[in-house]
């Protein structure tokens, strides 16, 4: 798998699926690159994984409904009945993954084993009796009964884990209640594909569709609605689309990358460079595929750059050749360093910062003078007795190479691999473009353009977008800049302002009419932006 951050996705090579599943749309929907990293990197199953416990309470239940006159079944038993059940089907079906994993560690340590996973099962079964189901004695017509549907043009399978005689559909869960409507939606879409499935195999009306959360005693209805469903079926055939164009052998193999909050339980979670972690999920990203995996790849990124000592990163001083040498001692001769090239490879080039040209460049980029920096012009160093050599001039800056979703500015250290960073260099480089090779222009253009990109999302989407001490005086504050550059709204609206200012062609020349068609261009973002949140937030 290859990461391109710049165009978001990654690409992949998979095989096309000959019929889709709830989870399998489920998971493009959420993010296509890592239903495919599921597939090519599957993680290691950990002790606690929701699959195996799931698998276990799933049979389990299968068990308790065939006698569904026991409400309250002895949990521990049917748990330690269900796992015969999975290697069963396990073998039966000669692939996947064993049900019960080994080489798992408990948290204390110790090896885990069958009896400790019949455990933990057993617990989330606790307490929970069958006529909390529908609140009856059950009446079951079908357990765990496997599907094979066309439903408006998407091949689906799956598998309903209770079916009423009544014509409810009943959905185990293992899991929390979800807290957020996006998780109750999916959850719901599952049911209506259900029912979708039974009606188009002439199987029976579906009446009801519930899921039901064992562990906390709880269930939640599903809208069968005609609309409902309509509305579900659409947004899976963009779904089927989209895993149609990308696998195969005439597949595009491009994976839209789309962060979330679930990035954390992904197999390339630590590589990709788009991932956002939460804290509740930093236990499971330890498990997932580094950026050093021989598996994944980068295009367009500084990753190649990005040296290891072991597990600590090595930080790359871009400004080290401007460093004061430090003194030798009377009579001291130290021999002169010289580059070892590894065995194979040819000699290094030249490094292009060392030359004249090279120096000159660096000095012009980051200020009107050696190492000034422009938000920040260093102080006029205080006069040197006549006999002393004159101080070489500092940075204040060193720039490091660290991976690219790490922050652009931190510790007085600006990551040349970061999103903010190549975000303000091409917001500079943009500035370049309207500027006309007027070079004095270059300047109040790209801070005008800063100032617009802000102020664009602060009236859209208000506190969440941080505050950026000094832009409006064109003197920002570093590292409030860089933690706003570095987010994925900044950059999300760059490119609004660049597609109102790409159609809006040259218009004049003079520096004030390039500045005042930035700011239409932002006041038009920011209507455009409004518009879209009205949509999230379900205004009319």
């Amino acid at each position: 798998m290859t990461f391109d951050p710049a165009a978001g996705v990654a690409r992949a090579s998979l095989p096309r699926p000959g019929r889709a599943s709830f989870s399998m749309l489920d998971k493009w929907m959420s993010c296509p690159a890592r239903w495919a990293a599921e597939k090519l990197m599957p993680k290691p199953r950990l002790w606690g994984s929701p699959l195996v416990l799931g698998g276990i309470v799933h049979a389990a239940l299968e068990l308790a409904c065939a006698t569904p006159d026991v409400v309250a079944p002895d949990w521990r038993a049917l748990c330690a009945k269900g796992v015969g059940v999975e290697y069963g089907r396990w073998r039966m079906r000669g692939w996947g993954d064993e049900p019960i994993p080994s080489g798992v560690a408990m948290p204390d340590g110790s090896p885990a084993m069958q009896d400790d996973w019949v455990a933990a099962a057993a617990l989330k079964l606790s307490g929970f009796v069958l006529t909390d189901a529908l609140g009856r004695v059950l009446e079951p017509a079908a357990l765990e009964q496997d599907l094979e549907a066309d439903v408006d043009g998407i091949p689906l399978r799956g598998a309903v884990d209770y079916r009423d005689v009544d014509g409810t559909v009943v959905d185990w869960k293992t899991g929390g209640t979800p807290k957020y409507r996006d998780a109750r939606r999916r959850h719901a879409d599952q049911l209506r594909l259900y029912r979708l499935m039974l009606e188009a195999d002439g199987v029976c009306e579906v009446r009801a569709a519930r899921d039901v959360y064992v562990e906390h005693h709880a269930w939640a209805a599903a809208d069968l609605s005609d609309a409902a469903c309509t509305d579900t079926v659409s947004r899976f055939h963009h779904a089927w689309d989209g895993i149609v164009r990308a696998t195969g052998a005439d597949g595009s193999g491009v994976l839209p990358l789309r962060p979330s909050g679930l990035c954390a339980w992904c197999p390339v979670a630590r590589a990709c460079p788009l991932a956002r972690i939460v804290p509740s999920g930093q236990r499971d990203v330890l498990s997932s595929v580094g950026p050093d995996d021989p598996r994944v790849g980068f295009a367009g990124t500084h990753t190649g750059g990005w040296n290891h000592v072991g597990k600590e990163p090595v930080m790359l001083d871009l400004f080290g050749l401007d460093a004061p040498v430090a003194e030798t001692k009377t009579g001291e001769v130290k021999p002169a360093a010289v580059a070892r090239p590894r065995a194979g490879l040819p000699e290094p080039a030249p490094d292009p910062w060392e030359t004249p040209q090279g120096r000159e460049t660096m000095d012009r980029w980051m200020g009107s003078g050696p190492g000034e920096d422009p938000w920040n012009p260093t102080p006029e160093p205080k006069p040197e007795p006549e006999a002393a050599e004159p101080a070489p001039a500092e940075t204040g800056v060193t720039l490091t190479e660290r991976k690219p979703y790490d922050p652009s500015w931190s510790d007085g250290r600006a990551n040349v691999a970061g999103y903010g960073f190549t975000q303000l260099t091409l917001t500079f480089a943009r500035a370049g473009l309207l500027a006309d090779g007027h070079a004095d222009r270059i300047r109040p253009i790209a801070l005008e353009l800063l100032r617009v990109q802000w102020a664009a999302a602060r009236k859209a989407y208000g506190p969440i977008v941080p505050d950026v001490p000094g832009l409006a005086d064109g003197r920002p504050e570093r590292s409030a800049l860089f933690a706003w550059l570095d987010s994925t709204l900044a950059r999300d609206v760059e490119r609004v302002i660049r597609l109102i200012l790409d159609s809006d062609g040259d218009g004049e020349g003079t520096l004030d009419a390039r500045l005042e068609r930035i700011r239409a261009a932002g006041r038009l973002a920011a209507l455009m932006l409004a518009e879209s949140t009205r949509m999230l937030r379900g205004d009319a």
